[in-house]
């Protein structure tokens, strides 16, 4: 596949790839994408890596952020030329869209994000990973959507059976009356019947349980660091019994 700016050709093993993992994580730091290449295959050298992300960039298929304090890694995300290009492969809304520097909040969520999918990856236990991006998609364009927008609907290999959940990724508390809402979502909720929230920290788990303590749905809160550690060591709070569980076992 060709296109008018650089008139590079695209490889449909190599670039589409790396440009299609950017599209999801939205937002993502070059060491993020070196390992996600890696870890599927895409490009094993890192000289060839830097290449092509820079042959991308030029292009005008990635845009390249300086994301300092944040990270001192560069940041990059989908650019409108490259959304065009990717809709033939993936669902694409409004990516692409935003030429302005990424608020601190957006881009911290994506990069945490970006690491709960990487820590499953490196494990060995992940199976399908559906973004936001594809969720968003289908809830937007079919009738056989989700009551929300997830962070990720995940399904992972363990002792020896598949599982599905969706995924929050929480970096910072809502208000009371927002979780009531998704509470009340979750609760309508057909499509799936797992729902786990990843947190950075005990104090904002405790507040999530306590929002949604005794609700109907199989809802579980848990840290980050225990989910990109080791998911099969993973405790959790259950938050219909507010009671400690391993999560496997509750899976």
């Amino acid at each position: 596949m060709g296109f008018q700016k650089g008139s590079i050709t695209l490889s449909p093993t190599r670039d589409i790839p790396l440009l299609l993992q950017v599209l999801h994580s939205r937002l993502i730091t070059h060491e993020q994408l070196q390992e996600f290449m890696l870890l599927d295959n895409h490009e094993v050298k890192q000289a060839c890596f830097n290449w092509r992300v820079r042959r991308l960039v030029q292009a005008g298929l990635l845009n390249r952020e300086c994301a300092r304090p944040i990270t001192p890694s560069p940041v990059y995300s989908i650019t409108p030329v490259a959304a065009v290009i990717l809709a033939e492969h993936s669902p694409v809304l409004d990516n692409g869209r935003r030429k302005e520097a990424a608020p601190a909040n957006h881009l911290r969520h994506s990069i945490g994000l970006n690491e709960l999918h990487l820590g499953l990856s490196r494990q060995g236990i992940l199976r399908d990973w559906q973004s936001e991006v594809t969720i968003r998609a289908k809830n937007e364009l079919t009738s056989s959507g989700y009551v929300k927008d997830y962070d990720a609907i995940v399904t992972i290999r363990i002792e020896g059976r598949c599982v599905t959940f969706a995924l929050e990724y929480e970096r910072t508390p809502k208000k009371s009356r927002e979780y009531l809402q998704i509470r009340n979502l979750l609760e309508q909720e057909n499509r799936i019947d797992r729902f786990l929230y990843v947190v950075p920290e005990p104090d904002l788990g405790s507040f999530i349980v306590e929002c949604f303590a005794g609700t109907t749905v199989a809802l579980f809160v848990g840290l980050a660091a225990d989910f990109t550690e080791s998911f099969r060591e993973m405790n959790v709070i259950e938050a219909a019994s507010r009671m400690p569980r391993r999560l496997t076992d509750a899976l």
